[in-house]
Formats: C-alpha cells, sequence, structure tokens
C-alpha cells in the first residue's frame, strides 16, 4: 500500500518542479500551430523599411550603432539592440524583428497594421483578422499568424490584454527546428 502512494507523490512532485522553475510540460511551440492555423499574408510587415531579409548594413544605416551587440554560437546568429526594438541576423540578413516594451521608444514602433505597445487584443485579431493561434509563452498570452507563402511569422505577446511584445520572424531557420 505504500509503494502504491510513493509512485503519484514522485510524479507530482516532478510535474510541479517542472512548472515552478517555468519549464511547461504540455506548452506548445510555435510551429505546432502551422498546419492548423490558416495564412495570411505578411510579406510588407517592416520596422521602418526594415524587413525580414533586410540586410545588416540597412539596419546600421537606418539605426545608428546598435546600444548592444550579442553573437550567438548555437545556432549561429547575431542580435543588434535599440532602444525599443531588436533585430536578429543570420548570414548578415535579418531573421528576427522584435518591438518590446522596455523603452519609450517602443510605442513609437509599428507594425505594418499599425499595431503598436498598448494596443488590446481586440485590435490585433480586428486589423488582423480571425486566422490566428494563441498560446503562452514565458507567462505571456500570446497571439500568431502565419505567412506561409513569404515563411513569415509575427506573434503578438500580451500582459493583462495589452501588447507587450510584437516578433516577427522569418519561419523555418534554425531556432525553430
Amino acid at each position: 500500500m505504500r509503494r502504491n502512494l510513493k509512485i503519484p507523490t514522485v510524479i507530482s512532485t516532478i510535474v510541479m518542479f517542472l512548472i515552478l522553475i517555468g519549464c511547461e510540460p504540455l506548452a506548445k511551440e510555435t510551429m505546432d500551430f502551422y498546419e492548423s492555423t490558416e495564412s495570411i499574408e505578411l510579406s510588407g510587415e517592416n520596422i521602418n523599411s526594415i524587413s525580414i531579409n533586410s540586410y545588416e548594413n540597412d539596419v546600421i544605416n537606418t539605426f545608428g550603432k546598435p546600444t548592444e551587440v550579442e553573437e550567438i554560437e548555437d545556432p549561429k546568429s547575431k542580435y543588434l539592440s535599440y532602444d525599443g526594438v531588436e533585430f536578429g541576423f543570420v548570414d548578415d540578413m535579418v531573421i528576427r524583428l522584435f518591438i518590446r516594451r522596455t523603452h519609450e521608444n517602443s510605442k513609437i514602433y509599428e507594425t505594418v497594421k499599425e499595431i503598436k505597445i498598448g494596443d488590446t487584443k481586440e485590435q490585433v485579431i480586428k486589423e488582423y483578422g480571425e486566422n490566428y493561434y494563441e498560446r503562452v509563452e514565458s507567462g505571456l498570452d500570446t497571439l500568431g499568424y502565419f505567412d506561409k507563402d513569404n515563411n513569415i511569422n509575427i506573434e503578438f505577446g500580451f500582459n493583462e490584454n495589452k501588447v507587450i511584445a510584437v516578433i516577427i520572424k522569418k519561419i523555418g531557420w534554425e531556432e525553430d527546428n
């Protein structure tokens, strides 16, 4: 009898530990929704004319010297950070644009459909439509869309129904695999 109680106790302890440290065993990744989500047009997405596949020099010419540069070995990539926005590169080409609510300037950046930090989930759905998926990423409610023809994904992170992050990224680069 005692042995039968021990196994469920151990399993529930492990699950609670994983949840507490932030490893959600049932969490879904972006690409888990790819097949079940209808495609929308995202090819015009840009931040101050910088879009997916723009070159690193284009970013530097548009935004100037970054406040921070981070180089990652695996997967090999580079990130240039500016006040309120970050660009990710592979082979000197933009693979990710990230507007984040960490600086007052983040409110000046917006998507092609004029969604910016502080807008509501309802505004996002009104502008981008009903072909979205929802998931939880790092504790944030996240709503996302795919452009399957142009291999682009956009995700909006929400806190209390307000946009606090926008990520536009190329589908299929190593981080997704």
